[in-house]
């Protein structure tokens, strides 16, 4: 009986590779027909955010040790479709900045920082400091 019960077990595996799938199949795993979004994002932690009469600049952390800055223009928060969001940051996690893309191009982003303008990540820029990219229409950053 023991010699029959392993000798099926041993077909068994033995037939397994016969009922897998071949490398003809390309598609990808994920690939689930139309329900797939073209929308992808990146997350990056916001050190800082200055407020600018029309932007605001954004230090974020980049790879490594190096630090990013982005220059959001203010009026992007009352274009319609709107491009620059904000949300509270949930207790307990540090501010960070979404970055949203659609087919690889930008699309909006989102800043999910503390709603008190006490709090120590806002900032103030001086009104003699000129910002370049106030008026700019796509956010560039570097990761």
């Amino acid at each position: 009986m023991k010699k029959i019960l392993t000798a099926v077990i041993l077909a068994m595996f033995l037939a397994l590779p016969l009922f897998a799938e071949g490398e003809g199949n390309t598609k990808p795993v994920w690939d689930h027909g139309d329900n797939v979004s073209d929308l992808t994002y990146q997350n990056v932690k916001i050190y800082k955010v200055f407020d600018q009469k029309e932007s605001y600049v954004i230090l974020y952390a980049k790879q490594g040790l190096e630090i990013g800055q982005a220059v959001i223009p203010k009026k992007w928060a009352k274009e319609t479709p709107q491009k620059l969001a904000f949300r509270k940051t949930p207790s307990g996690l540090s501010s960070y900045m979404t970055v949203i893309k659609k087919g690889g191009e930008f699309y909006k982003v989102w800043l999910t920082i503390p709603v008190n303008r006490n709090s120590s990540v806002w900032g103030i820029i001086g009104t003699g400091v000129e910002v370049t990219g106030t008026d700019a229409d796509s956010l560039n950053i570097e990761y």
